[in-house]
């Protein structure tokens, strides 16, 4: 795409990129599947790919292999309407690669790490994200150097400027061999943090599991976060804000294609709204209205209604306010 004013981006993601292999049938486990369907994925490309469809100015800043993969990713962006110009490329490491079940509650998965760890410094990119309404990464693009370092002076310098700063804390022991002290790192992030998404395998995983989800909202409160949103599948949303609020967003009953994204996509939703002006619990539940659009699809969403059809449904999300 051709370069633009960067003051105009409404979002800016910086993290992984990633080709997502999701297994035909239905599985528990890797060991069970023999053939895959080939998607784009990665938290912030897809969230990324969603907020262009949903109609924002969205950017994204991640490292490719030069390769097959890599190419493919950037046509995928590109189609989907993102603004690629801060995509980098390398001949150091492939693409990155995640191996998943398809699953109608959480997937089973395999991480093949490689290039969206090798993100480099750009001033460019740093101007893009500070003229942006949001920059967003995630716990995942946190896990290696050298992006690290690379992400954690965009959103310092970021939340010093007053951006809407996100999270998404998408924490596996896996994916951070080199950290034993990955709450610390992460929790050393968490200060420059305004919005954070984790679903209850994250909670579980990052703070403890069978925990109340006040504990674990109050602990992401805790360390500097403004708005909590935890994603529980069927049993729907979970938000806590700084201000004490605190509220249950029902899930519509509905038949399950494909469970990978459906996150993404709840944040896609939220963040549109947003930027819209609309109020966190009301952000929740168009977000939730997204969320139930992609778990109806297998791999990413291709095409959404208006927002106006969204935000209709989206008057429809049960909700109830709650002291859980």
């Amino acid at each position: 795409m051709p370069s633009r004013d960067p003051a105009m981006f409404d979002f800016f993601a910086i993290g992984e990129a990633l080709i997502d292999f999701i297994s035909e049938n239905i599985a528990d486990s890797l060991a069970y599947t023999s053939v895959f369907n080939r998607f784009v994925g990665g938290q912030p490309a897809n969230l990324t790919m969603t907020m262009a469809l949903l109609g924002n100015q969205a950017a994204i800043a991640t490292c490719l292999g030069q390769d097959g993969f890599g190419k493919y990713i950037l046509q995928q962006l590109n189609l989907a309407g993102v603004h690629t110009e801060y995509v980098q490329f390398t001949t150091s490491a492939p693409t990155t690669l995640a191996v998943n079940t398809r699953h109608t509650i959480t997937p089973s998965f395999a991480i093949y790490r490689g290039a969206d760890a090798l993100l480099q410094q750009d001033d460019d990119q740093l101007t893009a994200a500070l003229h942006s309404q949001v920059v967003h990464t995630s716990a995942f693009a946190l896990a290696r150097e050298p992006a690290r370092s690379v992400i954690l002076r965009t959103l310092r310098s970021a939340h010093q400027q007053g951006n809407l700063v996100t999270l998404d804390p998408n924490y596996h022991p896996n994916n951070w061999p080199d950290t034993p002290d990955f709450v610390k790192t992460l929790q050393d992030v968490f200060q420059y943090v305004d919005v954070t998404k984790p679903s209850i395998e994250d909670c579980a995983r990052l703070i403890g599991p069978g925990l109340a989800l006040r504990h674990y909202a109050r602990t992401f409160l805790g360390w500097g976060a403004k708005v909590v949103l935890i994603t529980q599948g069927s049993n729907g949303v979970f938000l806590a804000t700084s201000q004490g609020d605190q509220y249950h967003i029902h899930a519509n009953p509905i038949q399950v294609v494909d469970v990978t994204g459906a996150g993404d996509a709840f944040w896609a939703g939220f963040l549109t709204a947003c930027l819209g002006g609309a109020s966190p619990l009301e952000s929740a539940r168009f977000g939730q209205v997204v969320a139930e659009f992609k778990l109806g699809t297998l791999g990413p969403i291709a095409h959404l209604p208006t927002r106006a059809s969204l935000s209709t449904l989206a008057q429809a999300v049960q909700y109830s306010p709650t002291t859980e």
